[in-house]
């Protein structure tokens, strides 16, 4: 069993606790945190934007808890590090657990600045431990099962593909980080890059972006239409985010691609999440792996340390161009101009 220390209870550090703990692959063995109400196991003040009807009360009986994650990086029984922190805690910490030769798996996204992210990625590469960040869509069923027919050609060349993600506004975050900017980087950052990095993933990083968007509540751009431009594809693809919804909006992801033969069409509002509408008339809906892309993307970071691989699915360099595609995204809201992505 692989022993986890989780540093950061939040809902992103509930959730991934609850994913260890069901894995069969690895244990929660340590805690870190400064709220000393969590450490004792009353989580009933986190929220989120995804339902999660998990315990609001903890048993933490056999699990040691920490307020400074330097004592819990000397705990000996503590193998992998999961950061689930606020973004701008991420690089110094995630720094810190791979030089203390530690597998490190740190949420979305990588950093706030390139500068931190590149440097999180240069220290990876000499480290003892594995590194990875938690893009947790690419691991997401329908929208794995997606790439796959794409790659494979299924229904020919995309012609387009747009996609979306809404939320309510997100005052659920610790000490309100989420609506400070300067903290977790906007809706743009935060939300919308879920988006850019499978966008990534399908079409490889794009030679430039054309984004409108407006500043809302966080100081930063809350709500972003992107327009991506590639050298080589001929397609068209958008994407748009948004978290700047009234408090009873609710949280929804979706896509619709259109390729030769057919359109795919994803929303995770409907019974029926993805279906497939085919040329000459009709629907299908594809099977698609259960569960989802949390538990997904843990199991399979689990899969890489007992195997003694490097994780591919995402690696840091990916995890820091998507942070590159949004901060691009946010300059071109800024400036009213295209601007190209730095490479």
């Amino acid at each position: 069993m692989i022993g986890v220390g989780v540093v950061g209870i939040g809902f992103m550090g509930k959730m991934h606790f609850a994913c260890h703990q069901e894995s069969g692959k690895a244990k929660v063995v340590a805690l870190c945190d400064i709220d000393e109400k969590k450490l004792r196991g009353d989580w009933s003040s986190i929220g989120g934007n995804i339902d999660d009807p998990s315990a609001r009360n903890v048993d933490l009986k056999g699990i040691r808890t920490y307020a400074k994650l330097e004592d819990l990086l000397a705990d000996r029984s503590v193998d992998l590090v999961d950061i689930t922190l606020p973004t701008y805690l991420h690089a110094a910490n995630v720094i810190k657990a791979l030089r203390a030769g530690k597998h490190v798996l740190c949420e979305k996204p990588i950093a706030l600045t390139i500068d931190e992210a590149a440097e999180m990625v240069r220290v990876a590469r000499s480290a003892k431990g594995k590194f990875m960040v938690a893009h947790c869509i690419r691991w997401w069923p329908e929208y794995a099962v997606t790439r796959d027919l794409l790659t494979a050609k299924q229904y020919g060349r995309v012609y387009s593909a747009v996609f979306r993600r809404i939320s309510a506004t997100p005052t659920w975050g610790w000490n309100n980080w989420l609506q400070d900017h300067t903290k977790s980087g906007g809706a743009c950052v935060d939300l919308h890059v879920h988006d850019i990095d499978y966008i990534n993933y399908l079409f490889g990083l794009p030679q430039a972006v054309t984004s409108t968007g407006v500043t809302k509540t966080s100081g930063g751009v809350d709500h972003m239409v992107t327009a991506y431009h590639f050298e080589t594809e001929n397609v068209m693809v958008s994407a748009e985010g948004d978290w700047t919804g009234h408090p009873a909006t609710p949280f929804e992801m979706s896509f619709q691609i259109t390729c030769e033969t057919a359109t795919i069409a994803y929303s995770s509002a409907r019974e029926k999440t993805l279906a497939v509408y085919p040329r000459g008339g009709g629907v299908e809906y594809p099977d698609f792996k259960p569960g989802d892309g949390y538990h997904n993307e843990i199991n399979y970071f689990l899969d890489c340390i007992e195997k003694n691989t490097t994780p591919t699915v995402v690696t840091p360099a990916e995890a820091q161009e998507a942070l590159a595609v949004a901060l691009a995204e946010i300059q071109s809201v800024e400036s009213g101009k295209t601007v190209a992505i730095a490479k």
